[in-house]
Parts: C-alpha cells; structure tokens; sequence
C-alpha cells in the first residue's frame, strides 16, 4: 500500500495531466465526495462551490472550450501538510462571437485527502483581468443560447 505521500504524487500526476487533457470528467473523478472548490482573490466575492456545483461549472465550461492548451509553469508538493500549488498558463478557442479566445493565468491550491488518493479542496486564484473581461461576455452567451436552440 502506498504512503499517503506516494498517494498525493500520483493524484497530483492524474490531476495535472486530466488537466492538460481538458477532461473535466477526469478531473472530477479525483474530487472527494466532500469536495469545494473557490476562486480566489476573495475580492470578487465568489463562494466556495459543492462537488456538484463544481462538476456541473467545470463539465459545462470545458464542454464549450476547444483546442485546449496548458502549460504547466511550477509545482510545489508539500506532502507534510497535504497540499500542492500549481502555477499554470491556459489558452482555448471560445463559442463567443468575434473568435474571443481564453487566455488565463491560474495559481491553484490544492488539498488532499488524508489517505492522499483524494482531492478535498481546491483554490483557485485566477487572472482577475482576464475574469472581469471574459466572464460576462460568456455569461450572456449562455443566456442567449436556449432562445437561439428553439429557433
């Protein structure tokens, strides 16, 4: 039986290269039963999310993405405190009008299980520019979609 610090290397690997896939089926499939998930900074005032709001945000966001790309730019594991921090740059082709591409910069906080093969905690702190810029667009994108669906 692994250690639980062996654990964490190998769900910090699966998590980083579902990551690098894009496969938010992957990636939620690493997410404990009692998972949340917060972007960061506090300032914008977001609260954390449940695994199902979670699973239901991320498989609906990577649904609309193509041409993912990412690039893993650092990780830091602390197997001591059950924890890893992962800087990573993402770009992606988008639905929107106007060939608007995603673009964004993350720094993300992860907490493990105590057994290591689980995900419990992710914080998520993201390019604020990039957020306040994209975000509504996409949002109203998805508002418009079920009037453009019936037509």
């Amino acid at each position: 039986m692994p250690s639980p610090a062996d654990a964490q290397v190998a769900t910090l690997d699966k998590f980083l290269a579902a990551w690098q896939k894009g496969s938010a089926a992957e990636t939620i499939a690493l997410w404990s039963d009692d998972f949340t998930q917060r972007l960061l900074p506090l300032s914008l005032g977001r609260p954390a999310l449940t695994r199902a709001q979670a699973s239901a945000a991320l498989s609906m966001m990577m649904g609309k993405l193509t041409n993912w790309k990412t690039e893993i730019r650092q990780v830091v594991h602390d197997s001591a405190r059950g924890s890893a921090a992962v800087y990573t740059t993402a770009v992606a082709d988008t639905p929107l009008p106007g060939g608007e591409v995603w673009n964004n910069e993350y720094g993300v906080f992860i907490t493990f299980s105590h057994d290591g093969t689980k995900i419990t905690k992710i914080e998520e702190m993201i390019d604020t520019a990039f957020f306040g810029e994209f975000f509504p667009k996409f949002q109203r994108y998805l508002a418009e979609q079920p009037a453009q669906q019936g037509v």
